[in-house]
């Protein structure tokens, strides 16, 4: 007998019509694994930049609210979100309004694809006695 097995399967030398099978759905998977592992890093690293921009607008306004300079609220929401980041300020009578504005960063495909930059604002009345 060569070339195949008998029907208990005992004595197989040659190729089967199923050799490759597993090569092929590994080359089909292995692809489309890395796209979707790369897009969870993805989400998580916008995620965390959008929770950094939030606790940046958040201190930025609390230091104007209680009368501290706007360099200082500027530097303090830079720490806090990364240098990349832009920090608008806006001051009413009544209340100061801190928007921070941050890019993604995406090690190792960062110079292929761009997210869009994250951003939030905070909003917090004025502390007694502090004027705009």
């Amino acid at each position: 007998m060569t070339g195949r097995a008998g029907r208990d399967g005992i004595g197989a030398t040659g190729p089967t019509a199923e050799d490759g099978m597993v090569t092929a759905e590994f080359a089909v998977a292995l692809p489309t694994a890395v796209v979707v592992l790369l897009a969870a890093i993805s989400a998580l690293l916008a995620v965390g930049t959008q929770l950094r921009c939030t606790d940046a607008a958040a201190t930025a306004a609390r230091l104007l609210a209680r009368g501290e300079a706007t360099g200082a609220a500027r530097a303090a929401a830079l720490t806090i979100a990364g240098e990349d980041a832009s920090v608008a300020v806006a001051t009413s009578s009544a209340t100061v309004s801190v928007t921070v504005r941050a890019p993604v960063p995406l090690p190792g495909v960062g110079r292929l694809l761009h997210l869009p930059a994250m951003s939030a604002g905070f909003t917090q009345p004025l502390e007694p006695g502090v004027g705009a």
